[in-house]
């Protein structure tokens, strides 16, 4: 066996590949140019003609549009689930509802909805006149919807006797929005209208006054962009003028689960549901027969993942709903004893086209469905926990950023605390800190000098006698910079080799395909956490093979190495190019993308070698110690794969102690990354509000988000714009202590610009 002797320099060459790594491993996507062949499908002429087509009712309007509008969602988006896998999901879930229900296991649980009416008007409308409808108009429409849709609507006697086992209180309750959702100008302030925006068409920019209304091309590209309020806070719904004589339509719901519907409903900018001016609420300037506010219960219900009651079809064609009879179309007027399909039809639900005086139910089949959106759709599931349309109650809250840190280094506070009233003072105390306390919004850094946790207090009044006090206890936890340790099982007066075979080395890449190298290491308590590991690497060189080396953690199994906690990979090309200034050799951190949790437990750290082939270029060895080195521990290898991967001691074929270079460094504690973010959904030219804050034990962050702008930021929370349509990762490496860190990412879709993403109907 060849002894090759390492001349020690007075001075390591320490590498970082971690900006590598992120390059190679998290497999980031770049936008990819393509070049179109064929013209664009023009989607607004599409939708001129399939409203040509749609059927009307005597009087000459389109009381729903859903069936088109599915049509050309199809065309735009041919990956659009299947209706039937859709059902296949649903079924067991409605399945188990209904059980929970007959065991009486099921409470009534009213679901609240804020609603936020934009009522778009000419600008030279007052109140009152025309598209801008008086208040009294659009409050009406929220009392029908509650009426409605808790069984509540004086016609419920109605309902006839064959219906009335299946007729259903849906328990969801209607609130206008008290103030401005958090994506508007002036966020956070109350409404002079509750649950009114009047939007004169002078304040959007692409459209002028109309006498004919707007395209649902217009209103969904335009109007929509222009005025929505974030659907986690709010429903969105839009009163205005619409073309063709539809009455309204709606956005199905995104993600829901359900049959029937779209997995991708539409842009989170387009979501709602939009009523002509004329069939909203009652009153006013309202249009009979449609003037009873039916129009909106109707496109809630499609908003809230209901289908037509005739399933879109003739005989045989579902709507999902057990409860609901057959039927071969839709019903206009008030047919009451009409039949198809062998049965009568169910004229008074709210799902079919009768005329809004006709209408006085739903059913506990579609409650079942709306159920599950709720549950399970977004910018439907996040609004039963909306503030927007309760009173608001002042209250203290704040956040810190990092609530790690080391010795010497210090905090962000930001305060977060709310008042329907305006907040007059903060007193912030920070016992241990450095200003210990500050009156004012915004304090500067708070410095800690001692480790520790600490307790951060805030209180605050307001100008109506009001006030309120957050403490958070042990909050800010302070470690020293020795809560690190390196382990290191080379001795200082050990000499460094590298031992190699005639083609290959012993510990590292060779003919003999001896893989992995594992070096054992005793329990470190009090530290559980493995970071990162220096490596010593020798004769690094990449054939071009597409080998790669894996950093692992085992735990222990009777004193071999036994399951894999965790893995890193890097290529041995990225290896290769880092050390080419060095000779092919040199000290490298490797860090984990997550520190590894051993616990009080003995472990080993190591490395694999994969896809190499020595014969053809590919070269890479671990430096160790001397064999005749009175070593601190034992390095393991995996002889031959045609043994049974069998462990064995380099010890026992050396006949004497033999330690590999590669030293752990842990920590006491691990961080975690989490990413938030208001919406993983837009088109191009959105924007996206990305947060790290909920992200524990940090010291620091780094952003990489790819197709967005800006690239990448250090900060706990940022705002990125994306221009391109697509589906780029957004990647979080938050920095915790001992060179530790941890990763989270998040897959944002941007769908074009000019996509038109809604689900229509009446």
């Amino acid at each position: 066996m060849k002894k090759i002797t390492l001349s020690l320099l007075s001075f390591f060459m320490v590498f970082m590949l971690f900006g590598q790594k992120l390059i190679q491993n998290p497999n980031i996507q770049s936008p990819q140019s393509q070049t179109l062949t064929t013209a664009p499908l023009n989607f607004e002429q599409i939708s001129q003609q399939l409203l040509n087509n749609a059927q009307r009712t005597p009087d000459g309007l389109v009381r729903c549009f859903s069936t088109e509008y599915e049509q050309l969602q199809r065309m735009q988006n041919p990956q659009m689930e299947s209706i039937e896998d859709f059902e296949a999901w649903l079924a067991p879930k409605v399945a188990a509802y209904k059980a929970s229900l007959s065991n009486g296991n099921t409470n009534k649980a009213v679901i609240t909805v804020p609603v936020i009416m934009h009522i778009i008007h000419n600008s030279t409308e007052s109140v009152g006149q025309g598209r801008n409808i008086s208040q009294a108009q659009a409050t009406s429409q929220i009392t029908i919807l509650n009426e409605d849709f808790r069984r509540l609507n004086a016609d419920a006697v109605n309902t006839p006797a064959a219906f009335l086992p299946v007729a259903a209180d849906l328990e969801i309750n209607f609130v206008p929005a008290l103030r401005y959702a958090s994506n508007h100008p002036l966020a956070g302030q109350t409404l002079a209208e509750p649950g009114i925006n009047r939007v004169s068409t002078a304040d959007i920019a692409g459209i002028n006054n109309t006498t004919n209304g707007y395209s649902t091309a217009t209103i969904d590209a335009t109007i929509k962009p222009a005025t929505y309020w974030d659907r986690t806070e709010v429903m969105n719904v839009w009163v205005c003028q619409i073309q063709g004589g539809i009455l309204g339509y709606a956005q199905f719901p995104s993600s829901s689960g359900l049959g029937g519907l779209n997995a991708n409903g539409g842009s989170a900018n387009t979501d709602g549901l939009v009523l002509g001016y004329t069939y909203t609420g009652t009153g006013g300037v309202t249009t009979a027969p449609f003037n009873k506010g039916r129009t909106a219960t109707h496109e809630i219900g499609h908003w809230a993942g209901l289908r037509h009651i005739w399933g879109d079809g003739a005989c045989g064609t579902d709507d999902f709903v057990a409860d609901t009879p057959e039927s071969d179309a839709a019903n206009y007027g008030c047919t009451q004893t009409h039949v198809s399909c062998g049965s009568t039809d169910m004229v008074q639900n709210y799902m079919d086209y009768s005329d809004d005086a006709c209408m006085n139910l739903f059913t506990e089949g579609q409650k079942a469905r709306v159920t599950q959106v709720f549950a399970n759709s977004p910018g439907r599931s996040e609004l039963p926990t909306s503030t927007l349309g309760s009173t608001l109650v002042t209250t203290a809250q704040f956040v810190g950023t990092p609530t790690t840190v080391n010795v010497g280094g210090s905090v962000t506070f930001t305060d977060q605390s709310q008042s329907p009233d305006n907040i007059t003072s903060w007193n912030w105390s920070f016992p241990g800190g450095t200003p210990n306390s500050f009156v004012g919004q915004t304090p500067p850094a708070i410095s800690y000098a001692a480790a520790g946790q600490y307790n951060v207090t805030l209180v605050i009044t307001d100008d109506n006698a009001g006030g309120d006090t957050e403490a958070k206890t042990n909050y800010i936890n302070v470690v020293n910079a020795a809560a690190c340790d390196t382990l290191l099982n080379i001795l200082d007066s050990d000499t460094l080799r590298i031992y190699s075979t005639a083609s290959g080395f012993a510990a590292g890449m060779n003919e003999y395909d001896l893989t992995p190298t594992a070096e054992k290491y005793l329990t470190n308590s009090p530290y559980s956490y493995v970071t990162s590991a220096d490596v010593y690497l020798f004769g690094v060189a990449d054939g071009g093979n597409g080998a790669t080396v894996r950093l692992k953690v085992w735990d222990d199994n009777s004193g071999v190495p036994g399951n894999v906690l965790d893995s890193v990979e890097f290529t041995l090309a990225d290896l290769a190019a880092t050390l080419a200034g060095a000779g092919g050799q040199g000290l490298l951190n490797l860090p984990f993308d997550n520190a590894v949790n051993v616990g009080s437990n003995d472990f080993y750290v190591g490395l694999s070698y994969h896809n190499y082939d020595v014969n053809n270029g590919d070269a890479l060895g671990v430096v160790s110690n001397s064999i005749f080195d009175p070593g601190a521990n034992t390095t393991y290898t995996v002889y031959d794969p045609g043994s049974g991967n069998a462990w064995f001691a380099y010890d026992a074929l050396f006949g004497n102690p033999y330690t590999v270079y590669i030293s752990p460094h842990m920590s006491l504690d691990a961080p975690t990354a989490t990413i938030s973010t208001n919406t993983t959904t837009i088109c191009a030219g959105e924007t996206v509000d990305f947060d790290a804050s909920s992200s524990v034990n940090t010291t620091g962050y780094n952003w990489v988000f790819n197709g967005g702008s800006p690239t990448s930021a250090s900060t706990a929370t940022e705002t990125v714009t994306y221009v391109a349509a697509g589906t780029p990762r957004a990647y979080l490496i938050v920095d915790g202590n001992c060179g530790s860190i941890a990763i989270d990412s998040v897959d944002i879709t941007v769908t074009s610009s000019n996509t038109v993403g809604a689900a229509s109907s009446s």
